[in-house]
C-alpha cells in the first residue's frame, strides 16, 4: 500500500562544499533528526525541510586508531549516537539542545523593496532546533565488535568476533573513559547456547543440533520487544532467531532456532506489529518467518522471490531489508542493483525492475538503482537509498544518496477506512483522492432485461419479472466521473508549516468531507464547497495530538487524541458544518492513550494501550451537538502479546452461525467483535443471554491477514455479512454464508422450523489469487479496485537530473466474481454460485465474469498433462446455460482461446453448427456471426460459406447492415481453394479418446503428394483432428487416385489452378450480388426507401447501377398514391390521404369566393440539386401561360361570369383546355393548404440523396413520388422536362396518369397534406398533355365506346416523336378543333394516330349538350368509384 511519486531526487549529505559519499543514514525514533555519516564525519539534518544543523570531523589519529565510521545507532531519547567503527571501536556522541529555544534559521528580508516577501509560502514557520554534537567517549572491548543494535530506552546489545552478546547500558557509556575495556552487565556467549531445529513432519518436537564453528560470529542483528528475541545472521550464512526466557539476557536462559530452509543468510530485519522475521539470501529470496505460539518457535510464512523482469541469477544477494515505521511495507535491494516493495505477508508493490529507464542502460551490467543502504524517513513518506560507488568512478562531485517520495494508503494509518468505497492515498503534504462508487455512474439509468431462464418456483428476486433496473439517480455530491484520473489536495499552507506531516487521513462513505490530522490539531476539506476549515484559534489547534485514527459518523469527525494542555486522553468530536472550535466540540476522557477505533452504525469502537476495548453508543442530539455512552468494556490483553500488536478491530452483527434475519435478537445491536492480532483474525462473540463478549470465546478464523472488510451494508444481496481478508502472497479470501435453499428458508422464516441438514456447516472460507493489491472493494459491484506503480522517462542523458524514471500510479480494478462462483461450484454448492450470481447479473459485465470463469477452467482443464477424473468444465457449462448469454459466452470465450482448446472445449458445450442454429433461433445474430469463425476453423469452408449467407439474408432482413458488412467481407475472404478442404465435422475429446496417432502418421506418409493436391495451398494454419474421416464432396476423388483437372467455365488449356481460383471467386461474388440485388428489389417493391439507402451505404451498394436496370421493372409503380401513403407509414410521418370531410371543389370555390380570386401558388422547397425556384418559394410559371393566367384571374373574380365564360369558349376545345388548367392554377390555396409541417432536417438530407439517385438512374417514378413527398416543384419541373426530351410517349402517359392520380387522391380528401402543392403541378400537366397532342407521327387507335362521364384506358403506340426549337424547349404545333375530339396531324399514314378522350362534367350546374362530351378535371368528386376506378386504369402498351 506504499507507491513511490515523482522523480528519486539525489540529496548532498555531506559537508558544505565537499561531495563525500555518504556509509550510513539512520533517522531518530520519531524520524525528525536524520544522522549521516561518511568516512570521517558525522552530520545532523532535520528532516523538512531537509536542512543541517550539526557536524562533526574526527580527526586524523581518531581515524588512524580506531578506522572509518562504518553504522550509526540513535539513543531513543535522541540525545546521543553510538558510531560503530571499521576496526571495532565503539565512539559515543552527545546531541545537546539549546535551552533557549531560538531556531538555527533567522529570516531577514533584503531591503529592498521588490525583493521582499509578499506571499506566506515564502517564510519558513517550522522551528528549526539549534542543536550542538560533542564526542563523549570511545570504547573497545577486548574483541572487535561487529554489530551493534539498541534493545530498550537504556541499553545497547554488542555483538563481537568472539561469537559473544554483550548487554551495556548508555549511561555505562557516557561515564567511561576513553579506550576503557567495559565490563558487560550480561555475555551471551552463543556457544554454549542450546540451537534447536524444528521438525517438517512434527513442528512440536525439536532436536539439538551441533553448536557453531569456532570462526563464526554474528554479523547482523535485530532485536524485537514484541518477540522477546532478535533475529541474527552468522558469518557463515546461517540464520537463526535468538530468544531469552526474561529480559536479562544471560546465557542460562537463553536458546536459539536454526532458521530451516536458509543456508545463505546476508541480512535480516524484523516486523514488530506483525511480529514477523525476514532473512534475506544470497540467492536473491527472502524468507520471512512468523512466530510459533504454540512451541514459541519459527513458522514459516512466505517467500518472496522477483521472477518477472529477471534474469535467474541476475539479481545477486539481497544486501539490504527495511520495514517501513508502521510495518506494513518491506523493501528489498540487490547487489546487483534494483529495489522492490512487498506487502506485510507478501503482496508486491512495486519493483524497479520493470521500469523505463531507456534502451542505452542495461540493467543486469550497470543498474542505476545499485543500492547499499537504505532508511525510512517520516511516516514512511521518504526513503533514502545509499548507492554504490564504484572505484574508476570519475564524477566525485554527484551525491551517492537518493530520495525517493512516497504515498501510502489512508488504510495503514486508519484501518476503519475500510467501509468507504473511495481509494485515499496520503502523501506528506497531500491527498490523492479516486472515488470507487462513480463506476456505477457510467452505467446509471440504463436497463438490462433478461428472458427467461427456467427459474423455478424457488427464484428469490424479486421485482416484476426478469426487468433489473440499475440505479437511476447520479451521485450529486461526486466530483469525478469515472475515470483513472486523481483528484489532488494540498494540505492549506497554514497548517502543513506546523503540522508536517499528515499522519492521518478519513473520508466519509459518500464522498463529500475529508478529515486529516497532522503532528497536532485536526484540520477539514469539503468536496463540495472546495474549501479547508481549520481552527480559528490557532493555541486550540496546537493543544492535543490525534492518535488512533479518526472517522466520519453523520456529518461529525470522530478522534483519539492527547490533549497537551490537560495531559488527558480524550475522545473527541467536531460537527463538519461549524466552524473548529472547541465550544462546537464534544470531549470524553478516556484512561489510556487510544491505540485503534471503528464504527458500526451507531456504535463507536475503541481500543486504548491498557488492552480494554470500550463499546459506545453515540447519539445525535441536534445538527451540532453529539451525545456518547460507554455500553461495556473488555479486556483483550488475554489475546494478544501487547495492544500494539492489534493491527485494527471492529465490531459487527456477523455470527459464526447464520440465523434469520427476522431472528437476530437485536439485528441493529453489534453481537460480535472482530480484531486483527498480528495478522490472525478473530472472532470474540458473547454468549447467549450475556451483553458481553467473552474473549474465553475467541475463534481464529484466518492467518495472514493484512486487512479486512465486512459487507454488511448490502441489502437484498447474496453476498451479504461476509467478511473478506486480504493476504498478501496468499491472495484474497472471503468468508460466505451458506445460503439454504429458497423454499426451506422461507418456510424458516415464517414458521420458525429449524433448518433441514443442520449438520451441514453454515459458512464456508473460499480462497482466490488477486493481481493487484486491493484498497477498496465494492461489494455491489464485485470489483476491487486498486493502485499499480508505472514509470515515465523523460530524458536519457546519463549526466540529467532526470535520467531516472518518474514514477506514477494508475488505478486498476478487477472483478473477482468468477472467482467466488468458481470455488462454490467446485464444493457443489451451486445453489449458492446461484443466487450469487443473480444478484449480479444486473452488472453491464456479467457475461465478462461468465467469461472469465469458463475461460479459466479450460485452460486449466485442457492444458493439463495428467488425467482429469472430476472435470469442472461440464459443471461449468451447466451453471452458465443457466443464463441467456450462454451463447455469447461460448464462442467469446472460444475466440480469445488457442484453437487447439476448441475440441475439448465444444465436445462438451456443444457442436458449434448446432450453437449457431440457436443463435439463429433466438435471434441473436451477432453472436451468431462469431461463430463463423469457429465454423471455419473446425469446419470445411463450404460449411462456413453456407451458414454465413444464412446469416447474411437474415440479417439483411432485419436491418443489421454492420453485421451485413462484416458477413459480405468475411465471404470475400474465404479462399476459393479452401472451398473443397477436408475439416472434421465432429469434435473428438481428446481427454477421453486420444487419437490413435500411429495410423495416423502413416496413412499421411503413404502419397503426401496425392494429400496436399487435395487439400490444396494451406494459407494459414489449421486446427482439425485428422483422425476422423474427411468428408470430401463427391465429385473429389479419392486421395490415391490420380489429380483430375478441376472443371472451370472456360475451356483455356491454361494453368487450371488459376483459372479455378479466378472464376471461383468471381462466381462467389456474384452470389454475394445476388443476394444484395434481391432484397434490394424487396426494399423496393415494399417501399422501403430508407432502408435502401442504409444499405447503398454501409454494403457499398451500387444503387444508381442497378436501380438503371430494374427502371422497367420493380422501379415501376402502378400505384402512386399507395407508394406515397406507404412512405409516410415508413418514415412515421401523418398520411397524406386523411378520410374526407366535404367536397373538394365547392371548397374551392369557396375559397375563392372569400379571397376574391386573388391568385397564389403553394411555397415549395428547393431541390438542393436543383435552382428553379422563385426565390419567394413559388414555382417559376411557364412564359406562355402567364398572361392567360392573368386574364383568367380578372375573370374569375366575378363568379357569376363563370357560366358564361364557360357557354362562350365551348365551341373552342382548346380554348376550354387552357382555361380548364389555368383556372385551376389560378385558384388560391387555402390557409390550411399552405400549412404543412416540414420534414425533418436530417429526414429531408436523406430523402433528397435519394431523390438524386433515382433521377441520375433515370427512375422517374419513385423520382416523382420523392419530389411530391419534398414539396420540391423544381425537381418535378427537372423530370418533366427530361420527359419530354426523351420522346418517349410511354413515359409521357405514365407521368401524366400518375400526376392525375394523385391530382385525384388529393382532392378526395378534404386535410390532404398536398393539396395546396398539387395545385402547382397543374402547369407540367398541361405541358405533358400538350406535347402528347402535338406528336404527329403517333398514330391514332380506335377507341371503344364510353358511357357519359367516364374516361376510357387509351393504347398507345409509343411513337417517339417531339418538337423541340434550337435551345430544346418545347413548342405545340398548331391543332385543330374537331367535335368531340381533337387530332394531331400526321405526315406518316402508316403509324397510328394518338386520340384523346375527355369528358367535363359541371358541379351542379347547367347540364352540358349532348353533343360534346364533358371533360373532367382533377378537382371533380362527383364521379361513382366504378368511374374513378377505370379513370385509374390506363396502361400503355
Amino acid at each position: 500500500m506504499y507507491f513511490p511519486v515523482g522523480w528519486p531526487k539525489r540529496v548532498g549529505l555531506a559537508l558544505p562544499g565537499e561531495s563525500a559519499s555518504i556509509r550510513h543514514i539512520c533517522c531518530d525514533a520519531v524520524k525528525i533528526l536524520v544522522a549521516a555519516v561518511g568516512d570521517d564525519f558525522l552530520g545532523i539534518w532535520y528532516a523538512n525541510p531537509l536542512i543541517p544543523i550539526a557536524y562533526f570531523r574526527r580527526t586524523e589519529d581518531s581515524l588512524r586508531q580506531y578506522g572509518s565510521n562504518q553504522v550509526i545507532v540513535w539513543k531513543p531519547d535522541s540525545r546521543q549516537l553510538a558510531l560503530l567503527t571499521a576496526s571495532g571501536a565503539l565512539l559515543l556522541y552527545q546531541l545537546d539542545f539549546d535551552a533557549n529555544g531560538s531556531g538555527i534559521l533567522l529570516q531577514v528580508d533584503p531591503p529592498s523593496a521588490s525583493l521582499k516577501r509578499d506571499s506566506a509560502e515564502l517564510f519558513i514557520k517550522e522551528n528549526i532546533p539549534r542543536l550542538s554534537l560533542r564526542e563523549l567517549c570511545s570504547v573497545t572491548l577486548g574483541s572487535v565488535i561487529t554489530t551493534v543494535c539498541c534493545i530498550s530506552l537504556s541499553e545497547l546489545l554488542l555483538a563481537t568476533q568472539s561469537c559473544e552478546l554483550l548487554r551495556l547500558q548508555w549511561t555505562q557509556l557516557e561515564h567511561a573513559e576513553n579506550e576503557l575495556e567495559l565490563p558487560a552487565l550480561a555475555a551471551i556467549k552463543l556457544r554454549d547456547i542450546p540451537f534447536y531445529v524444528q521438525q517438517q513432519q512434527q513442528q512440536s518436537a525439536a532436536r539439538n543440533v551441533p553448536p557453531l564453528s569456532r570462526d563464526s560470529y554474528v554479523a547482523s542483528l535485530e532485536y524485537s520487544p514484541f518477540i522477546g528475541g532478535c533475529a541474527a545472521v552468522f558469518s557463515d550464512r546461517r540464520a537463526a532467531f535468538l530468544i531469552a526466557n526474561h529480559l536479562r539476557f544471560e546465557t542460562d536462559h537463553m536458546h536459539g532456532f536454526w532458521v530451516p530452509d536458509v543456508e545463505d543468510a546476508s541480512v535480516c530485519s524484523v516486523n514488530h506489529k506483525f511480529r514477523l522475521l525476514a532473512y534475506g539470501q544470497e540467492s536473491s529470496a527472502v524468507n520471512v518467518y512468523g512466530i510459533d505460539e504454540a512451541t514459541g518457535g519459527l513458522e514459516f510464512s512466505h517467500r518472496l522471490m522477483l521472477t518477472e523482469n529477471v534474469l535467474p541469477g541476475s539479481l545477486g544477494s539481497v544486501n539490504e531489508l527495511k520495514w517501513s515505521p508502521d510495518g506494513c511495507v518491506l523493501a528489498v535491494s540487490w547487489t546487483n542493483g534494483g529495489l522492490s516493495l512487498w506487502s506485510t505477508f507478501g503482496a508486491l508493490l512495486m519493483s524497479t525492475l520493470s521500469w523505463d529507464f531507456g534502451l542505452n542502460v542495461d540493467l543486469v551490467r550497470q543498474n542505476p538503482l545499485k543500492l547499499r543502504r537504505l532508511e525510512w524517513s517520516t511516516e514512511g513518506y521518504q526513503l533514502f537509498m545509499l548507492t554504490q560507488q564504484p572505484p574508476e568512478r570519475e564524477e566525485n562531485d554527484k551525491s551517492n544518496v537518493l530520495q525517493l517520495q512516497f504515498v501510502k494508503s489512508a488504510l495503514s494509518m486508519n484501518p476503519c477506512m475500510t467501509t468507504n468505497p473511495h481509494i485515499l492515498l496520503q502523501g506528506d503534504d497531500c491527498l490523492y483522492l479516486n472515488q470507487g462508487n462513480n463506476l456505477e455512474q457510467t452505467y446509471a439509468g440504463s436497463q438490462a432485461t433478461f428472458p427467461s431462464s427456467g427459474v423455478g418456483s424457488d427464484d428469490t428476486i424479486s421485482g416484476d419479472g426478469d426487468c433489473l433496473e440499475l440505479k437511476q439517480s447520479p451521485h450529486t455530491g461526486s466530483i469525478l466521473t469515472e475515470s483513472k484520473y486523481w483528484t489532488v489536495l494540498q494540505l492549506p499552507l497554514n497548517y502543513a508549516a506546523t503540522n508536517w506531516p499528515i499522519r492521518y487521513a478519513a473520508i466519509d462513505p459518500d464522498g463529500l468531507h475529508l478529515a486529516v490530522a497532522g503532528r497536532t490539531g485536526l484540520a477539514h476539506y469539503s468536496l463540495v464547497t472546495r474549501r479547508w476549515k481549520l481552527f480559528g484559534n490557532e493555541s486550540q489547534e496546537k493543544d492535543f495530538v490525534v492518535s488512533g485514527g479518526l472517522l466520519w459518523w453523520h456529518g461529525f469527525v470522530v478522534m483519539g487524541c492527547y490533549s497537551l494542555l490537560d495531559r488527558t486522553d480524550e475522545l473527541r468530536c467536531y460537527p463538519a458544518d461549524c466552524k473548529l472550535d472547541n465550544q462546537y466540540g464534544h470531549k470524553l476522557q478516556v484512561r489510556a492513550p487510544v491505540i485503534s477505533l471503528n464504527s458500526f452504525r451507531h456504535q463507536l469502537i475503541v481500543l486504548t494501550a491498557d488492552g480494554i476495548v470500550s463499546l459506545f453508543n453515540m447519539s445525535k442530539k441536534s445538527a451540532y451537538a453529539l451525545d456518547i455512552e460507554c455500553a461495556y468494556e473488555l479486556d483483550v490483553k488475554s489475546i494478544c502479546i501487547h495492544p500494539a500488536c492489534i493491527v485494527s478491530l471492529t465490531v459487527t452483527n456477523l455470527k459464526n452461525e447464520l440465523k434469520p434475519q427476522g431472528q437476530q435478537p437485536g439485528g441493529e445491536q453489534a453481537e460480535t467483535i472482530i480484531v486483527n492480532v498480528c495478522g490472525r483474525i478473530l472472532m470474540i462473540q458473547r454468549d447467549a443471554g450475556e451483553q458481553v463478549p467473552n474473549t474465553l470465546l475467541a475463534t481464529c478464523l484466518a492467518s495472514c491477514v493484512e486487512v479486512f472488510w465486512l459487507s454488511h451494508s448490502l441489502e437484498r444481496c447474496a453476498m451479504r455479512d461476509c467478511l473478506w481478508l486480504y493476504s498478501g502472497a496468499h491472495g484474497m479470501r472471503v468468508w460466505l454464508p451458506i445460503l439454504p435453499p429458497g423454499r426451506e428458508r422461507r418456510e424458516g422464516e415464517q414458521g420458525g422450523a429449524q433448518r433441514l441438514h443442520s449438520f451441514m456447516s453454515k459458512r464456508i472460507m473460499l480462497g482466490f489469487p488477486l493481481k493487484l493489491y486491493p484498497l477498496v472493494v465494492l461489494f455491489d459491484n464485485v470489483i476491487v479496485l486498486g493502485v499499480e506503480n508505472e514509470s515515465t522517462l523523460y530524458a536519457n542523458e546519463q549526466g540529467s537530473h532526470f535520467s531516472l524514471p518518474f514514477a506514477v500510479m494508475e488505478r486498476k480494478s478487477q472483478i473477482y466474481l468468477h472467482k467466488v462462483l468458481r470455488q462454490l461450484i467446485k464444493r457443489n454448492l451451486g445453489y449458492s454460485a446461484w443466487e450469487i450470481a443473480q444478484s449480479c447479473r444486473s452488472l453491464p459485465y456479467f457475461p465478462h465474469a461468465l467469461e472469465l470463469l469458463l475461460h479459466e477452467v479450460l485452460e486449466e482443464e485442457a492444458t493439463s498433462k495428467q488425467p482429469i477424473p472430476d472435470a469442472q468444465l461440464p459443471s461449468i457449462l451447466d451453471f452458465i446455460r443457466e443464463f441467456p448469454v450462454y451463447l455469447e459466452t461460448i464462442v467469446q470465450c472460444a475466440r480469445k482461446t488457442e484453437i487447439a482448446l476448441w475440441p475439448y472445449l465444444f465436445s462438451m458445450a456443444g457442436k458449434p453448427k448446432d450453437l449457431f442454429q440457436m443463435c439463429l433461433q433466438s435471434e441473436q445474430l451477432d453472436t451468431a456471426a462469431s461463430y463463423l469463425i469457429i465454423l471455419q476453423n473446425l469446419e470445411p469452408s463450404v460449411v462456413s460459406k453456407q451458414y454465413a449467407t444464412m446469416l447474411l439474408d437474415i440479417a439483411l432482413q432485419q436491418r443489421k447492415w454492420e453485421l451485413a458488412k462484416d458477413l459480405i467481407r468475411f465471404l470475400k475472404a474465404i479462399d476459393p481453394n479452401e472451398i473443397d478442404s477436408p475439416r472434421s465435422s465432429m469434435v473428438v475429446n481428446v481427454k477421453i479418446a486420444p487419437p490413435p496417432q500411429v495410423n495416423t502418421q502413416q496413412q499421411v506418409n503413404q502419397n503426401a503428394d496425392a494429400f496436399n493436391m487435395v487439400l490444396g495451398p494451406i494459407a494459414r494454419e489449421r486446427s482439425f483432428s485428422t483422425t476422423v474421416t474427411s468428408n470430401l464432396p463427391k465429385d473429389k476423388q479419392a486421395p490415391g487416385a490420380p489429380p483430375v483437372a478441376p472443371l472451370t467455365e472456360t475451356g483455356s488449356s491454361g494453368a487450371p489452378t488459376v483459372v479455378r481460383r479466378r472464376s471461383t471467386k468471381q462466381r462467389e461474388t456474384f452470389c454475394i450480388d445476388l443476394i444484395l440485388q434481391r432484397h434490394a428489389r424487396q426494399l423496393l417493391q415494399n417501399h422501403k426507401l430508407t432502408d435502401l439507402g442504409y444499405m447503398c451505404a454501409y454494403l457499398d451498394f451500387h444503387l444508381v447501377s442497378w436501380l438503371s436496370q430494374e427502371s422497367e421493372r420493380a422501379a415501376k409503380l402502378d400505384d402512386f398514391a399507395g407508394a406515397l401513403q406507404a412512405l409516410h407509414v415508413e418514415l412515421q410521418l401523418p398520411s397524406p390521404f386523411p378520410t374526407p370531410a366535404k367536397d373538394d371543389f365547392a371548397q374551392l370555390r369557396g375559397s375563392l369566393r372569400q379571397t376574391g380570386g386573388g391568385g397564389g401558388s403553394s411555397q415549395t422547397s428547393e431541390s438542393g440539386y436543383f435552382s428553379l425556384a422563385t426565390p419567394n418559394g413559388a414555382a417559376t410559371q411557364s412564359p406562355q401561360l402567364q398572361p392567360s393566367i392573368r386574364e383568367e384571374e380578372e375573370e374569375l373574380q366575378q363568379p357569376s361570369s363563370l357560366p358564361a365564360v364557360l357557354k362562350t369558349r365551348s365551341g373552342s376545345q382548346l380554348s376550354f383546355d387552357n382555361f380548364r388548367y389555368r383556372r385551376l392554377y389560378s385558384l388560391p390555396a387555402s390557409e390550411d393548404d399552405l400549412a404543412v409541417d416540414p420534414l425533418p432536417e436530417k429526414l429531408s438530407i436523406k430523402l433528397r440523396y435519394l431523390l438524386q439517385l433515382f433521377i441520375e438512374a433515370n427512375c422517374t417514378d419513385y423520382a416523382l413520388v420523392l419530389s411530391i413527398l419534398l414539396q420540391d416543384a423544381a425537381s418535378i419541373s427537372r423530370i418533366v422536362n427530361g420527359i419530354i426530351r426523351s420522346e418517349s410517349v410511354h413515359t409521357c402517359l405514365r407521368t401524366e396518369t400518375a400526376l392525375k392520380q394523385l391530382s385525384q387522391s388529393t382532392f378526395e380528401h378534404s386535410g390532404s397534406l398536398y393539396r395546396g402543392f398539387v395545385l402547382t403541378l397543374q402547369p407540367h400537366l398541361y405541358l405533358l398533355e400538350q406535347y402528347i397532342q402535338s406528336l404527329g407521327d403517333a398514330a391514332c387507335l380506335p377507341l371503344q365506346d364510353a358511357s357519359p362521364g367516364t374516361e376510357q384506358g387509351v393504347d398507345v403506340a409509343t411513337g417517339l416523336h417531339g418538337l423541340e426549337n434550337e435551345e430544346g424547349e418545347f413548342v405545340p404545333k398548331s391543332q385543330q378543333a374537331n367535335g368531340n375530339q381533337w387530332t394531331v396531324t400526321d405526315h406518316h399514314p402508316n403509324i397510328q394516330r394518338l386520340t384523346r378522350h375527355a369528358s367535363l362534367e359541371s358541379n351542379g350546374n347547367a347540364a352540358v349538350a349532348s353533343g360534346s362530351s364533358a371533360h373532367s378535371t382533377p378537382t371533380q368528386r362527383q364521379l361513382p368509384r366504378q368511374n374513378s376506378r377505370e379513370r385509374e386504369g390506363c396502361r400503355l402498351m
